[in-house]
């Protein structure tokens, strides 16, 4: 039953994602009714900020970079509090000096915590120094820190990962890259309507897997950098497809000659059988057709006495490249994979 639930709410994200901010601001509403807290509104107001994002990398770390700041903030802001009445005018130099390094800190990974501690800082040195203003400037801090909790408590509830939807865009991209492929080494011409359909929607997928990378980076830190690859790879591999297609129907003559390589229609069935493979997320080890295979077709090419004919040759470097993309991706997700295993491992271990 609850792995039912647990699919269900996968396969609808974004519900899942509502239905979670909905229950962490009903708790924090709760929290606050039974336990009193002063200047509590900005206890809700900063779990709707932490769950602004949906995917639970984001969340556990801009709410982790929400307390760090708020903490930096407050502590650099409740030393003016201490400043005694003869440097008081230093104050204003005190503030600006740590507004000055932390916005030189604040870049990449660090932006987030560093402008929270810019903010915090002013807010609470703001205040001015009479006990009632520092007491509000401290609840509020105080406050942010608990919905920061609750936030990160709820991100839990319904861990919506960006690694979910960006294997379910992979593997549907290698789906209908297969079906590319295979379309292209037909013994008819594929409709182009139906290819111009399944082009686009691999290209869309390619985008949102683009835009989903920092946070599955986020959450797999260890292998961010064979996500990138992955990407990259995807991408010489879609443009290759195309090329191939183009190539391979470009004229008569090329694909007579192409179809007396007896050879060459077993080696795109192993190529179709790989990208299958990849589709459905089976075991990894996958043996690649031989590239030398390529290189005695190429040979066996005979060429027309009046003309110099370039396609098929054309055609078989792009399967040589195609060949070398699947290689490098094999490697990447093999690469994924062994980390997942360490991390598992190191996890029993400890």
């Amino acid at each position: 039953m609850y792995l039912r639930f647990k699919n269900l709410l996968l396969t609808h994200a974004q519900f899942a994602h509502s239905l979670r901010v909905t229950m962490a601001i009903a708790f924090s509403l709760i929290f606050y009714h039974f336990i009193p807290v002063p200047h509590s509104m900005w206890g809700p107001v900063t779990v709707a900020v932490v769950l602004m994002q949906p995917y639970a990398g984001v969340i556990k770390q801009k709410g982790f970079q929400r307390v760090g700041g708020t903490l930096l903030g407050a502590v650099l802001g409740l030393v003016t509090v201490f400043f005694p009445q003869n440097l008081v005018a230093f104050i204003p130099v005190w503030i600006l000096t740590w507004c000055f390094l932390l916005s030189l800190k604040s870049h990449g990974k660090n932006t987030y915590i560093f402008f929270l501690a810019v903010m915090t800082l002013i807010i609470v040195a703001y205040q001015g120094n009479s006990a009632q203003e520092v007491s509000v400037a401290l609840w509020r801090v105080t406050n942010i820190i608990i919905g920061s909790l609750i936030a990160m408590s709820f991100s839990m509830l319904f861990p919506i990962r960006a690694k979910y939807s960006w294997d379910k865009l992979f593997n549907q991209n290698m789906h209908d890259l297969r079906q590319l492929y295979q379309a292209h080494a037909s013994a008819h011409i594929p409709s182009i309507k139906i290819l111009a359909r399944i082009k686009n929607h691999v290209n869309e997928r390619q985008i949102k897997m683009i835009s989903l990378l920092a946070n599955v980076q986020k959450e797999n830190p260890k292998s961010a950098g064979h996500y990138k690859a992955i990407v990259t790879i995807q991408s010489s591999m879609i443009s290759l497809i195309e090329q191939l297609i183009e190539t391979h129907w470009s004229s008569d003559i090329g694909r007579r000659k192409l179809l007396e390589q007896t050879g060459l229609k077993n080696y795109q069935q192993q190529i179709v059988l790989i990208l299958n493979q990849l589709a459905d997320d089976k075991e990894l080890n996958i043996e690649l057709p031989d590239i030398q295979q390529l290189k005695q077709m190429a040979l066996q090419i005979s060429q027309p006495k009046d003309s110099i004919l370039l396609g098929p040759y054309g055609y078989l470097w792009l399967t040589r490249q195609l060949v070398y993309r699947l290689d490098e991706l094999i490697v990447q997700l093999k690469l994924i994979k062994n980390t997942k295993r360490y991390q598992h491992n190191d996890t029993n271990g400890g």
